[in-house]
């Protein structure tokens, strides 16, 4: 997703503004208008939105802040200020537009991205399938070079606390949640498979899942830690997909232990 991102130019972020931020002031009543527009304005504010929208539903989803599917995609528009750096008119029309659309598509995607780091549930077709819809979004809207938003100041919510870059933090500590903890569950597993193993009397195999046991876990408690990393970059979007992460390790390390030395 991110070399996706870097390729259609939204890497550079750093731009040389400093964006100052204000609520939507264009109706957004009749978004079904938005499709006949075919301008490069309009297309350079659609490309300028999707990420950011992508992220915010994301991380709503994980965070289960919204629901799937999406019902009503234009109240992320209430919820995220308009950057004063883009032209009135198409570019903002565009902006919007990018915004509901990444934001739909995000929430799906964060709703099977918390399942996948709490549950025995992961979809990792359905995760792909998302992805490629974004993409597709995105191809279809970022060929018009433009100058990117700066992530660092383009802010994500009315109260000014959550920018682009905390979204994009906190949700590389989500998928090092669903990491933590689908090598938990595999963990689990090969203690399931040590006892089968010595319910049969079988010391050599015992052995093997029981040091495959091990690694996973210690595996678990490795993307455990890179997700507490992001605590700091990632803000309070970040503090489920940490704990997250923590309970997978814990339980892998617990699961690996019960079958003793």
């Amino acid at each position: 997703m991110v070399r996706f991102i870097c390729r259609t130019g939204l890497s550079a972020r750093r731009a040389a503004f400093a964006a100052v931020l204000t609520v939507f002031a264009i109706p957004w009543g009749a978004t079904g208008a938005w499709a006949d527009r075919d301008t490069p304005e309009f297309h350079s504010g659609a490309c300028k939105g999707a990420y950011p929208g992508w992220l915010r539903g994301v991380v709503d989803g994980y965070n289960d802040l919204s629901k799937s599917p999406v019902e009503n995609a234009t109240t992320v528009l209430l919820r995220v200020p308009t950057p004063e750096s883009l032209l009135p008119g198409d570019e903002r029309l565009g902006f919007g537009d990018g915004l509901q659309e990444g934001f739909k598509l995000g929430v799906d995607y964060g709703v099977k991205l918390g399942k996948g780091a709490r549950t025995r549930e992961s979809d990792s077709e359905g995760l792909g399938r998302l992805t490629a819809k974004f993409q597709a979004y995105m191809g279809a809207h970022c060929s018009v070079s433009s100058a990117a938003l700066d992530w660092d100041t383009t802010f994500m919510n009315d109260r000014g606390t959550s920018t682009v870059t905390s979204l994009n933090e906190a949700q590389v500590a989500m998928h090092y949640a669903v990491s933590a903890n689908q090598i938990a569950i595999s963990a689990e597993s090969m203690v399931d498979y040590a006892r089968e193993a010595q319910a049969r009397g079988d010391q050599s195999a015992v052995q093997a899942f029981r040091e495959a046991a091990d690694l996973h876990a210690r595996t678990s408690a490795d993307f455990a830690r890179l997700a507490e990393g992001q605590a700091a970059k990632g803000l309070e979007e970040a503090v489920q997909a940490i704990m997250d992460a923590q309970s997978a390790a814990e339980r892998a390390k617990k699961a690996a232990e019960s079958i003793g030395g």
